[in-house]
């Protein structure tokens, strides 16, 4: 199966895989931060860096990891922070460099390679994505571990290529979820962003009776703000996402008015008030989308989740913690 091919699936390789990391490192970090008892914290532990203490710490098969590799494992992923990790996050991250370790020995034992084309595809995107520089280089001097993420990527595309929503499914959920598609007043808005007041008066007198297209020509010109390039345009806003001063300037304008001079700790702000949305349900063809892909995200995680125990049944593999640099603390959710 080419690469291009999985990852034009919505539940593919690429997908599936970042569920992976989430299934996998943000919620097992959340769970390691979150898990600190009040009371003294717990010190961070220095990664030691000693030959003498590079001992093995996990066997998958006849292929054995050392503490060396876990090191650079989440310095890769932490960078300078990795020496900062305290002992319950460095416990998730074990656990996940293990299962990750599974997949590899699962995704090798039934042949799975990366071709050469479906490199090139992989850095094309990532080229497409405006970080083909660096990924290239990342790809030319790799030892290794790129590849190994992609050669997972491609077994979990063929471990969830079955996984699929069925229409009576999204029904479903839209009939038992309908709140959550209640769409409440929404604010498309605009803005000139303009460093001194003396500045914002002077746009303000030509710009309070102009046209949309002398205001975001304005923006593009005067604006000191993020979204000048596209004309001012801020986006879509519903009542309390904006600061209050804002909201009460901006929500009490008619489609197309320009408020007053707002003032803020960024500068002097002139808000148009480009569409009015009402409040709505979005029907069951509306919200099918949405939750198609909600409901594929959370089943292909399923699927991974339980993929991974199976091979913890099946595989021959063993954990020594007795060999960490830190005291392991094991999962027992």
């Amino acid at each position: 199966m080419a690469l291009l091919k999985m990852e034009e699936r919505s539940g593919g390789a690429k997908a599936a895989f970042r569920l992976l990391l989430w299934l996998l490192v943000a919620a097992w970090i959340a769970v390691g931060c979150g898990s600190k008892k009040k009371g003294a914290p717990e010190s961070p532990l220095p990664l030691p860096e000693s030959e003498t203490e590079d001992r093995v710490i996990l066997s998958v098969g006849e292929t054995e990891y050392h503490s060396s590799d876990f090191r650079k494992y989440i310095r890769d992923a932490f960078g300078e922070k990795a020496d900062t990790l305290e002992p319950a996050t460095l416990s998730r991250l074990l656990d996940e460099f293990m299962e990750t370790k599974l997949l590899l020995h699962a995704a090798r034992q039934i042949g799975v390679v990366v071709s050469e084309e479906e490199k090139n595809v992989y850095l094309e995107k990532v080229k497409q994505g405006g970080g083909g520089e660096e990924s290239a280089e990342l790809w030319e001097f790799d030892s290794g571990d790129f590849t190994e993420k992609l050669v997972i990527e491609k077994y979990l595309a063929q471990v969830t290529q079955n996984v699929t929503v069925e229409d009576e499914e999204i029904r479903r959920y839209y009939e038992l979820h309908k709140s959550e598609f209640f769409l409440p007043e929404r604010y498309q808005v605009s803005q000139i962003l303009l460093p001194t007041e003396a500045e914002a008066v002077e746009t303000w007198e030509k710009l309070r009776s102009a046209s949309e297209e002398e205001f975001r020509a304005a923006a593009r010109t005067k604006s000191i703000g993020p979204e000048a390039a596209h004309g001012g345009e801020m986006g879509i806003f519903q009542k309390g996402q904006l600061p209050q001063e804002m909201e009460a300037a901006i929500f009490s304008l008619a489609e197309g008015e320009v408020s007053s001079i707002i003032e803020s700790s960024y500068g002097f702000h002139i808000f148009r008030l480009d569409k009015k949305f009402e409040s709505e349900w979005l029907s069951l063809a509306e919200a099918s989308a949405s939750i198609s892909r909600m409901l594929l995200d959370l089943k292909i995680k399923q699927a991974i989740r339980l993929h991974i125990q199976s091979l913890e049944g099946s595989l021959k593999w063993q954990l020594f913690p007795e060999n960490l640099f830190f005291p392991y603390q094991r999962n027992k959710s």
